[in-house]
């Protein structure tokens, strides 16, 4: 009985029309930013009348999701929601500028009149001109004493073709200066005309809708409730970057994350808490479906038989890394900022509430805003690969980072305050232990070479066997001992059973027997030097050459 006398009232009151209707600014509160679009949060503390109640919601982005718009109450019914276009009325001009025009037309009549009156005196000096030089005495005719007169002539031509180009510059030059002011005026002419009809470019802001959202609610009795509304924008986005500082003194890592946000809803976000989603609204969340997978022969075509031979195999597409700046200041407040953020995580997601007023504007510029740090424990290492590079570089050898929830992004890398370089963070390794390159040390010594006489080619029925030895050569010149990794390797076969490869001697190596990686960990003395050899065998149809060697 409640309920039906209820739905009876809500019928009555729409019957009668709406009690009230009122438009308010409301403040944007809070901001989710995902890596790609925002979700904006709006709440207002509204006093509803008995009955039907109409509320319209400015301060709106242009760009809003209409299917993302949500709104609720706490008190009331929230009977209606949806997005409006409000178009300011556009303002009809006429005879205003009746005056105005009519005054530059007068002054384009007579700017014609002058340009005429050069024109006019142009044509009097080229007429002038032309009359002088077509004299029979400055021609030349044969005359009685000519010489004596064509001296005369001569002079008085100077004269008067000076006195003839000193004009017609004078008159270019006032031509000029007209052109420019009918040039002036013309434009004027036009803008008038312009706002004569309303279509001047300065009120194209009176054609701009106001977006807006409509909420429409229902309260039995008078009563004050907290209405909350949001909707999401696609032009914001904020992407990871780190400062990775390793220390040798305390053989401890810090890993600060940060984000750069950045937003371009058309709304300036003033005092606005932030909250940094590892979401992606814009990725398709719809599970792929596998098509059947067919087998059968192709037509032999010749021609794309040598192309694709002779194509190139495309290389493994790679990141493009936004170099950091490395003279951007040091955020030493890091330890204080970091217990105003909260972290918090879904199935799906992990979630960066930042307890701290955020002004960011609508410019497409980058926020700088930290998101977590943390101290982990580090492994100094020297690691080297002497068949490509012979120097030693230094690794920090990093546990423990998997607990902060980063995703892939730029990283800055400092050593003892001194900056080493930039790297790409990949969070997306299966293994629990991250390899920071810290540079290079000039002080190990390394070498690798071929050993000549240990380089044997035979044959052996129908197959060719290579046998093949290698030296590598480390010295320690420091004045500590170290730990140093090195990599070499031995071929591996692809493809085929004709050919085989067989290390013979590692010299304490392991051997990865699918990548065919072999790797030593050696430790030094002070000065102290040490010789590894591996020696590995090939063999192969001698008629067939082999490809890679």
């Amino acid at each position: 009985m409640k309920r039906l006398l209820i739905y009876l009232v809500i019928a009555i009151s729409l019957q009668a029309g709406a009690q009230t209707s009122r438009t308010m600014n409301p403040k944007l509160q809070r901001a989710t930013v995902y890596l790609s679009g925002a979700h904006m949060y709006y709440s207002e503390t509204v006093n509803l009348l008995p009955g039907y109640n109409e509320l319209i919601f400015e301060n709106i982005s242009p760009y809003i999701n209409d299917a993302s718009l949500h709104a609720s109450s706490k008190g009331g019914a929230v009977m209606e929601v949806k997005h409006l276009l409000k178009y300011k009325e556009k303002i009809i001009v006429t005879k205003q500028y009746d005056k105005e025009i009519q005054n530059v037309l007068d002054s384009l009549e007579e700017l014609g009149y002058l340009m005429k009156d050069i024109e006019n005196k142009k044509s009097v000096l080229a007429t002038e001109k032309n009359m002088l030089l077509n004299n029979r005495i400055i021609k030349g005719d044969p005359i009685r004493d000519s010489i004596p007169l064509l001296k005369e002539g001569m002079q008085f031509l100077q004269e008067k073709l000076n006195a003839i180009y000193e004009e017609e510059l004078k008159l270019d030059r006032s031509k000029n200066k007209l052109t420019k002011v009918k040039n002036k005026l013309d434009a004027r002419y036009n803008s008038l005309n312009l706002l004569q009809s309303g279509q001047d470019q300065t009120n194209n802001s009176a054609a701009q809708p106001i977006h807006q959202v409509f909420v429409a609610l229902f309260a039995e009795t008078p009563m004050a409730v907290q209405l909350n509304f949001s909707y999401f924008v696609p032009y914001a986005n904020w992407t990871p970057i780190y400062d990775l500082q390793a220390s040798s003194t305390t053989n401890n890592f810090q890993l600060k994350y940060f984000a750069n946000v950045t937003q371009n809803t058309g709304l300036d976000w003033n005092a606005v808490n932030l909250t940094l989603s590892t979401s992606n609204p814009a990725e398709s969340n719809v599970k792929p479906e596998l098509n059947t997978w067919y087998l059968g022969y192709l037509a032999y075509d010749k021609k794309r038989v040598y192309e694709q031979s002779n194509a190139r195999i495309p290389a493994e597409a790679e990141t493009q890394y936004k170099t950091l700046d490395s003279k951007k200041e040091d955020m030493d407040d890091a330890n204080n900022l970091e217990k105003y953020v909260a972290v918090t995580q879904n199935i799906i997601r992990t979630e960066y509430e930042i307890k701290l007023n955020y002004n960011i504007a609508a410019d497409g510029k980058t926020h700088k805003v930290l998101i977590n740090q943390r101290e982990l424990p580090m492994l100094l290492q020297f690691a080297s690969v002497p068949k490509i590079c012979t120097d030693a570089f230094l690794l920090a050898r990093v546990t423990g980072w998997e607990d902060m929830n980063i995703i892939p992004g730029a990283a800055r890398i400092t050593f003892d305050g001194a900056y080493v370089g930039e790297m790409y963070l990949n969070a997306s390794t299966t293994s629990d232990t991250m390899d920071i390159n810290l540079g290079r040390d000039k002080t190990i010594a390394i070498t690798r070479k071929k050993i000549k006489d240990n380089y044997k080619e035979k044959i052996i029925d129908d197959e060719k066997v290579e046998t093949r030895t290698i030296e590598i050569v480390v010295r320690n010149t420091k004045n500590i001992p170290i730990d140093i990794v090195l990599e070499d390797q031995i071929p591996v076969v692809q493809g085929t059973n004709d050919i085989k490869v067989k290390l013979l001697k590692d010299d304490g190596a392991e051997l990865d027997e699918v990548t065919g990686k072999l790797t030593w960990n050696v430790k030094l003395g002070v000065k102290d030097t040490r010789k590894l050899v591996f020696t590995y065998e090939i063999r192969h149809p001698k008629n067939k050459p082999v490809a890679g060697l």
